[in-house]
Parts: structure tokens; C-alpha cells; sequence
């Protein structure tokens, strides 16, 4: 029996022996958590892969195809969200521990959720950054991290894209969850501004957040870094709230 047999037995011997002292429970039905992993088989498996179109402005909707720049028949192309499946069971408990609860581990997992940006490979790709939506620094610091932030750096390692943290969140305004849709555009109005002009300027940004429900703090963001010289604003994120397409 190989030394490596050996310490790769006792590595798994003790990580079960870890999960069982900490009680690891799935993120999105509580069930045993895999080993190497936060979500089960069978929550994983719920959540579906199917991105949709969106319009940031009336959430008009359709199926991400290679045509998404024609955009919305009444706003166009100017404000376009990129979204992954809706908000829903499992997802919505998954994104609320990743949020709200500390399990920062589910990155990886989430990131996956996010629709691939058009023409990565060509030459709009290659001037790409992407810029997640920030935190304020107290919300920041009560959480421990900022989630739109991880979720940059997870898709920047898989499409090769810059991270540019440009926005500042400059108001603490109450959590958007709590607020109905006219109020959440009453909210997030003034909360953001540009901090790294020049590493924007001239150039198409991908816009990212978690889950874009009335996309009013995605639309503020967006002007924001449109009024600091970027030249196009996509929008991401990796779950929506809004209309079915």
C-alpha cells in the first residue's frame, strides 16, 4: 500500500469526521453536504442552466441567443441584463446563505450561474472589465466580504476578463429586499460613483450582481459608470426575479 494511498485515506477519513463534528448541511435543503462541495447532487440538479435576456427597464424578457443585441422593442439594447434562472427554490435559500449567512463557499457554485457575456472571444471580448456592484464598506465589513465581488474574481479566472472595482457605494441605504419595487428605484438613487475613471474609460463593462429582481441598483450602477466614460454596459448576474420570457 503507497505512502500517497495512505494520506489521501486519512485526508477523507478526516474531513468526514469534520463534516460530522460540524454538523455540514446542504445550503439548499439542509440535507448532508458533499464532501467536497456545499450544495447536494439533488439541489444542484433543481436549479436549472438556462439564461435569459432581460431589459433593466421594464424586464421585458426572451432566451439568451446570439441575437440578444436587438434588445428590448421599447428601450433597445442600451440597458440589457444578462441573467441566470429565476429566483426560486432551491436557488433563492443557496444565494440567501451565500449572502446573508457567511457560506462565501458557495462562489464558485453561483458564479457558474452566470450567462457568458457575447463576443468573449473577439475583439469586444478582449476589452471587456468587469465591475461588480459594491457594497457599502459598513455592510461590507458586517458581512466579511462582498459577494458581487467574489463572484467577479470567480468569472474573471474563467473568462480572462480584468476586475476593475469602479463603483463606490457612497450611501447605506436599507437592504433592497425589504422595499417594494417603486421604493427600491427611490432607494438606490445617487448610492454609487466611479472611483477608477480612467480604467473604464472607452470601454465595455460587464456590470455584475447576485440576483437582479426590479433591476433599479443595476440601472443606478450602470448610469453611473455610463456618465464616467464607458462605452457600453452589459449587465450580469446570476439569478433574476423578474418576468418569465
Amino acid at each position: 500500500m503507497s505512502i500517497d494511498f495512505i494520506r489521501r485515506a486519512a485526508r477523507i477519513a478526516l474531513t468526514d469526521v469534520c463534516d460530522m463534528l460540524l454538523d455540514r448541511r446542504c445550503s439548499g435543503c439542509g440535507g448532508s453536504a458533499p464532501r467536497d462541495g456545499e450544495i447536494c447532487s439533488a439541489c444542484d440538479a433543481l436549479v436549472d442552466r438556462t439564461g435569459v435576456a432581460l431589459c433593466l427597464r421594464c424586464l421585458h424578457g426572451d432566451a439568451v441567443t446570439p441575437e440578444v443585441a436587438r434588445g428590448c422593442p421599447s428601450h433597445g439594447s442600451a440597458r440589457l441584463l444578462l441573467a441566470g434562472p429565476r429566483f426560486e427554490p432551491p436557488l433563492d435559500r443557496l444565494i440567501h446563505a451565500f449572502k446573508y449567512e457567511g457560506v462565501s463557499a458557495l462562489a464558485p457554485w453561483v458564479a457558474s450561474l452566470l450567462p457568458e457575456p457575447p463576443d468573449l472571444r473577439g475583439s469586444v471580448g478582449r476589452e471587456y472589465v468587469l465591475v461588480p456592484v459594491a457594497l457599502h464598506p459598513a455592510r461590507r465589513a458586517w458581512r466579511g466580504y462582498d459577494q458581487a465581488l467574489l463572484l467577479a474574481h470567480e468569472a474573471s479566472v474563467r473568462w480572462g476578463v480584468p476586475v476593475v472595482e469602479a463603483l463606490v457605494r457612497v450611501r447605506d441605504h436599507p437592504p433592497q429586499a425589504r422595499l417594494d419595487p417603486e421604493r427600491r428605484r427611490t432607494n438606490v438613487k445617487g448610492a454609487f460613483r466611479v472611483a477608477a475613471r480612467t480604467l473604464i474609460e472607452g470601454r465595455p463593462c460587464l456590470l455584475l450582481d447576485d440576483v437582479a429582481t426590479t433591476g433599479s441598483t443595476l440601472l443606478e450602477a450602470a448610469e453611473a459608470l455610463e456618465q464616467a466614460g464607458a462605452s457600453w454596459v452589459l449587465a450580469l448576474s446570476a439569478a433574476h426575479g423578474g418576468q418569465a420570457p
